[in-house]
C-alpha cells in the first residue's frame, strides 16, 4: 500500500476514534493543521480522511475553515429512549423540589412559555428550540445538580440538532402538544400539586413517544 494511503488510514482511524469515544463532542471544530501537528503527518492525507468521514456522516466540512463534528443521527427507538431518560430526570427533580420545598422562578417560566408560543406563531422553530432549552434549564437549576443538568441539556440538544427530515417533521409537529403540557405542568407546580405534575410529565412523554411510533 502506498505511504500516502497508509497515512490517510492513520488519520481516518484517529479522527473516527476521537468522535466515537466522545473525546470530540458534536459541533467540535477541527482543522487539518491541528491534526497535522498532532499526528506529525502532512495535510493531504488528513484532507482525504476528512472527506471520507464526511461521506460517512461523522464530519461536516466548512470550506477554508476545517470541519465540525456532526450530531449523530438517531433512529426512532433511540429518540424514544432519550425522551424516557428526560422523563426520569424531570420526575426525579420534581421529587427533589417537593422534598426540599424549593421555590421555582414562576415569572421566568411564564415569560419563557409566552416566548415559546410567540415563536410558533411566527414560525421560528429554531428560536423555539432555544427557548425550550432555557425553560428546562431554569427548572433544572433549582436542583443545583450541575451534572444532571448538563446531561439532560445535552440530550435535548442532540434531539434539537437532528438533521433527519422525517424526525425533524415529527419534532416540529409535536411542538403545540409540548407547549400544552409545559403549561399544565407549570400550573400544577404553582399550585404545589407535585403528584399531578409528575403524572403530567409521564403523560406528555408517553404521547410524544406514541407520536413517533405511529408515524
Amino acid at each position: 500500500m502506498p505511504r500516502s494511503k497508509n497515512l490517510e488510514k492513520v488519520a481516518y482511524h484517529y479522527l473516527k476514534e476521537q468522535i466515537q469515544s466522545k473525546e470530540w463532542l458534536p459541533q467540535t471544530h477541527i482543522t487539518e493543521q491541528k491534526i497535522s501537528t498532532c499526528l506529525g503527518i502532512s495535510r493531504t492525507p488528513i484532507r482525504n480522511a476528512f472527506l471520507k468521514l464526511q461521506e460517512e456522516g461523522y464530519l461536516t466540512i466548512i470550506p477554508h475553515k476545517g470541519a465540525v463534528v456532526t450530531e449523530p443521527k438517531i433512529k426512532f427507538k433511540e429518540y424514544a429512549d432519550r425522551l424516557e431518560y428526560i422523563e426520569l430526570m424531570i420526575v426525579h427533580q420534581l421529587h427533589f423540589i417537593e422534598l426540599k420545598e424549593i421555590q421555582l422562578d414562576f415569572p421566568k417560566l411564564d415569560c419563557l412559555l409566552n416566548q415559546m408560543i410567540a415563536c410558533i406563531e411566527q414560525g421560528d422553530v429554531q428560536l423555539y428550540d432555544e427557548k425550550e432549552r432555557q425553560l428546562i434549564r431554569v427548572f433544572l437549576q433549582s436542583g443545583k445538580n450541575d451534572y444532571m443538568m448538563s446531561s439532560v441539556m445535552d440530550t435535548i440538544r442532540s434531539l434539537h440538532q437532528q438533521k433527519d427530515s422525517e424526525l425533524a417533521y415529527i419534532l416540529k409537529k409535536n411542538i403545540p402538544k409540548k407547549i400544552h403540557h409545559y403549561s399544565l405542568i407549570v400550573d400544577l407546580l404553582r399550585k404545589k400539586q407535585f403528584g399531578l405534575a409528575r403524572k403530567q410529565v409521564r403523560i406528555a412523554v408517553n404521547q410524544l413517544v406514541l407520536s413517533v411510533l405511529n408515524d
